[in-house]
């Protein structure tokens, strides 16, 4: 009997291996579909998507790096029109180069006449035209004291005007408080508006 129950017994726990055996295949076989359905739709849809939008991601990252530049570029170029616009009255032009020149040699006239210093020459050389300005010229050599002639010098660098000493020579006299200085001035003056 008791033969009988055993064999039963191991005749159930066969089928119940066998059945499980059989569940954990079919177990298998649907996560293996699934992956494989997963694998596919991955393929076929997300990876694409995934492409385009790292396309269009790089370019946006250019589109905005062309957009910073191009602020940039603005705000140097509204800086530089402010700065043009301060700068603008004091360079205004009042006329032909001529008329330029005229007043120019007027204005470094004006003063040296006040002081004691004696004007050996003074040579115009030709005006420089640059991108919105022309530069005028002037070398002018005088001897004089050394007060008046540094008065001359502190007259030219703070005159309202936009005049400056490009070049400066020097040279002691044999009397102790003369002496020889050349220099070129120059002015600046907007160009002509045709």
């Amino acid at each position: 009997m008791w033969n009988s129950r055993q064999t039963v017994s191991y005749g159930e726990s066969d089928l119940m291996n066998t059945g499980r055996k059989k569940n954990r295949e079919k177990l298998l076989a649907v996560i293996a579909a699934i992956v494989l359905a997963g694998t596919a739709v991955f393929g076929i849809f997300i990876a694409p998507q995934l492409r385009v939008r790292k396309q269009l991601l790089e370019r946006m990252h250019q589109s905005q790096l062309k957009l910073t530049k191009m602020q940039g570029d603005l705000l140097i170029k509204d800086r530089i029109d402010n700065i043009y616009s301060q700068v603008e009255p004091l360079i205004a032009g009042s006329g032909t180069e001529q008329q330029e020149i005229s007043l120019f040699t007027r204005q470094l006239g004006e003063l040296y006449s006040k002081l004691n210093v004696k004007i050996r020459s003074v040579k115009i050389l030709p005006s420089v035209n640059e991108n919105f300005y022309r530069r005028l010229s002037i070398k002018i050599e005088m001897s004089g004291n050394v007060k008046d002639v540094l008065q001359f010098i502190c007259s030219v660098e703070t005159s309202q005007n936009p005049l400056r000493i490009e070049q400066f020579d020097l040279k002691g006299l044999e009397t102790s408080n003369n002496i020889e200085v050349s220099m070129l001035v120059t002015k600046v003056v907007a160009e002509a508006k045709q």
